[in-house]
């Protein structure tokens, strides 16, 4: 990476702006990576598309920042640009979503949740609290090809204790 002084330079891209919860996330690293702090923040919007983010990433690759963070718009697709980042010198920190890839040395940490153990206690807390006849369930998806949504939408990964009240 670049810098060598006191100052932290991060590229962050950011996966878009598609809730009130990515907006205040965004917020966050904002008013958390500043100069007072001890960052030099370059920030981009990838409006949903991974083109976006994969341009962004190669931006900050080329620019010699000290750190690469970013919210994979999708899961799939990384390997040849975080490989670029890793023979670059230059740690990638995954945040809110993972990334699909057999490599898990192309980046350096994951910050966020584990969305199938989120899975598994909300229909533990449905079969417990709110199935004691038949009910009706929705399934709420977000961003198609997302890790949130691929771990919430594996069946096997939402055991119901009591399937046959769900309908």
């Amino acid at each position: 990476g670049g810098g060598g002084g006191d100052t932290i330079s991060v590229g962050f891209s950011q996966v878009g702006a598609e809730s009130g919860w990515r907006a205040a996330n965004t917020k966050s690293i904002q008013d958390t990576l500043t100069a007072e702090n001890g960052f030099d923040l370059k920030f981009s919007d990838a409006q949903q598309k991974q083109e976006n983010q994969i341009q962004a990433i190669r931006s900050y690759i080329a620019q010699g920042v000290d750190v690469i963070a970013f919210s994979p718009v999708v899961e799939s697709g990384w390997d040849a640009v975080l490989e670029e980042a890793k023979q670059a010198g230059i740690p990638v920190i995954l945040t809110d979503r993972a990334v699909a890839s057999e490599d898990d040395t192309l980046y350096e940490a994951f910050i966020g949740s584990d969305f199938v153990l989120e899975g598994e206690m909300a229909g533990d807390w449905v079969s417990e609290n709110l199935a004691t006849e038949p009910i009706n369930v929705v399934e709420l998806q977000g961003t198609t090809g997302a890790a949130p949504a691929s771990a919430a939408r594996n069946a096997e990964t939402v055991p119901i204790t009591a399937p046959e009240r769900l309908m």
